[in-house]
């Protein structure tokens, strides 16, 4: 077991460390593509393009029904009214704080 555990603190340090790699070339090639006017590149590797998405404003209407809505059910969550209709068991790994 602490032989498994070891093996998935190595693994999350790479992941971050790619993770972060990964983060650092993305803005750049966006920058570098906004900079050029290119929405898509193709390559041997693989291919790239620029994502859009719209940021919305419904109202106030629908972010207060939103609101509400988000309130009722975190009182729910905390009366307890509600079904559970399912279990779903997975492994929370918290690597050493000195880590990240």
């Amino acid at each position: 077991m602490e032989e498994l555990i070891k093996q998935l603190e190595v693994i999350k340090a790479k992941q971050k460390e790619l993770k972060e790699q990964e983060d650092a070339i993305k803005q750049s090639l966006l920058e570098t593509m906004i900079a050029e006017g290119i929405d898509k590149q193709d390559s041997d590797y693989g291919s790239v393009r620029i994502q859009r998405r719209q940021d919305k404003d419904y109202g106030q209407t629908i972010a207060a029904t939103e609101k509400e809505l988000k309130e009722a059910k975190k009182l729910a969550d905390d009366l307890g009214d509600y079904t559970v209709t399912g279990v779903k068991e997975s492994i929370v790994f918290t690597p050493p704080k000195d880590l990240f």
